[in-house]
């Protein structure tokens, strides 16, 4: 016999989201899909997630421009030439703040959404 467990807790449905703030494709896709969410309100609950990797070996100066922690955190994006990695990371924490401090709160829900629109325009 097979068993599925898909119980939550606060019986919430939860959705995850990888992406990179400099990606205009996700910004459009996040744009579109708060419409969807705020329909569900309180019944679910979105995660962001942002991508990094590691790059212990690259030079110095790749480092210095688009890495945090010696190459702990790094990325770049070939589609946004004049922003450095560091901004683009910069932005993925400011956002995740945001999202700490005003997402999961219902009445202050559509402070996250209408800053994700903000940086989107």
């Amino acid at each position: 016999m097979v068993a599925f467990d898909l119980s939550r807790p606060d019986n919430r449905v939860e959705y995850d989201i990888w992406y990179s703030s400099s990606s205009d494709r996700v910004l459009d896709f996040i744009q579109d899909f708060s419409k969807i969410d705020n329909k569900f309100g309180d019944q679910v609950l979105m995660n962001p997630h942002f991508k990094f990797w590691s790059c212990f070996d690259c030079d110095k100066t790749f480092k210095e421009t688009h890495c945090y922690g010696n190459g702990k955190y790094c990325t770049t994006d070939s589609n946004h030439d004049n922003l450095s990695g560091k901004e683009i990371i910069a932005e993925d924490l400011r956002q995740m703040c945001i999202y700490r401090n005003a997402y999961k709160d219902e009445s202050t829900r559509q402070l996250f959404w209408k800053y994700m629109k903000s940086v989107h325009e």
